[in-house]
């Protein structure tokens, strides 16, 4: 089922736009767990390491564009983890080589330079995307059309 398709049957639920994909999974969901970290990707490592689940990491950069927050290296490792994908408010790099991977990865842009690794960051931080709240245990569908947020999961 796709965005489209869940607006239709739902059409309450909120969305938010303009994230691009940077892998070869254009379409995937799971359970929300949150991180906020702008311009330092520490935690986000540590999240990537643990099982999964299934489960769909955003990371909220504040849509900066000062470093990136994801890579091919902790994409991998998200992969290897049992994760469904990472959606960033902020910048990827190594984009040529994320967009061979069969791992959920949307972005708002791209950025090649790295991020500062000084442990800051909140796991499980609430905040907001272009108006629209965002928290762990949320359930998210991400494909081209836009994301799509709900408070419980969607039988598809």
């Amino acid at each position: 089922m796709t965005t489209p398709d869940i607006l239709d049957l739902y059409p309450e639920l909120p969305f938010i736009l303009d994230f691009n994909c940077y892998s070869n999974k254009k379409k995937f969901f799971g359970k929300l767990v949150t991180v906020d970290c702008p311009d330092d990707n520490s935690l986000v490592r540590e999240i990537l390491s643990t099982d999964g689940n299934k489960s769909v990491l955003f990371i909220n950069g504040n849509n900066s564009k000062n470093v990136a927050l994801l890579g091919d290296n902790l994409a991998l490792l998200g992969k290897q983890n049992n994760w469904s994908g990472v959606i960033v408010n902020g910048c990827v790099r190594d984009v040529e080589i994320l967009q061979s991977l069969d791992f959920g990865i949307y972005a708002r842009g791209s950025c090649p330079k790295k991020s500062k690794k000084e442990g800051k960051g909140k796991l499980n931080s609430i905040f907001k995307v272009d108006s629209v709240e965002i928290k762990s245990s949320q359930w998210i569908y991400a494909d081209e059309n836009g994301i799509v947020i709900s408070e419980h999961e969607i039988v598809l």
